[in-house]
């Protein structure tokens, strides 16, 4: 799998922020993407779950969550009376979910994606074409990633290559922090072609945000 489509699409949202804040024009942009990036982990953990031992609930929120209003139906069923009399039947779009029935995709892979969408962005500022040309197997087996136990070591093998990375902005360490990056997806349970449509999906929804002002 190449990555070079997703480094192009990245870049193009980058862009359009970049046109939407000037201000962020010819600076060092990579200290605020690697603490987005550090959030994003945080989030990504927030719905995995797994590391709240407190809790009775370490389920990962892995799954589509059916909207509160509808119940999951997508539109509402209304009877009509006059009086006692039944009049006729109506049927009408549920608009907090606009018909679909999900009040929210999926939310850890959603989270997962928002940190792609950082990984991407912080290669995309070190400018070296062999990286977003690389594929996916190239990435997959740098030194033997993804050899930790559990998820967690892996949430922390990620973040210790994320703070590698922020000392010298080494590629070396890039390409370290996004084999890790893809190892935590296999952990997390997603394969590469649902990241792909996911990443898809919320690039959409980014570039929309930047049309309204988000």
């Amino acid at each position: 799998m190449n990555f070079t489509n997703l480094f192009e699409m990245q870049q193009q949202l980058d862009e359009r922020i970049i046109a939407t804040h000037p201000e962020l024009k010819e600076t060092d942009n990579l200290p605020w993407k690697i603490l987005a990036l550090q959030v994003e982990l945080g989030e990504c953990a927030n719905e995995w779950r797994g590391f709240k031992k407190w809790s009775k609930n370490q389920s990962a929120r892995n799954k589509d969550i059916e909207c509160h209003a509808c119940k999951g139906l997508g539109e509402f069923h209304n009877q009509i009376f006059h009086g006692a009399e039944h009049v006729d039947d109506t049927t009408e779009i549920c608009l907090y979910c606009e018909g679909t029935g999900v009040q929210e995709k999926n939310p850890l892979l959603t989270e997962y994606v928002d940190c792609l969408h950082f990984v991407l962005s912080i290669g995309l500022e070190l400018a070296e074409e062999w990286i977003i040309e690389a594929d996916y197997e190239v990435y997959r087996y740098v030194q033997g990633a993804w050899n930790v136990e559990n998820t967690i070591e892996q949430f922390l093998v990620v973040n210790k290559e994320l703070a590698y990375f922020s000392v010298d902005y080494d590629v070396i360490h890039y390409v370290e922090l996004v084999s890790q990056f893809l190892g935590l997806g296999e952990m997390l349970g997603f394969t590469w072609k649902q990241v792909e449509q996911a990443y898809l999906s919320k690039n959409t929804v980014n570039h929309q945000r930047q049309e309204q002002g988000y």
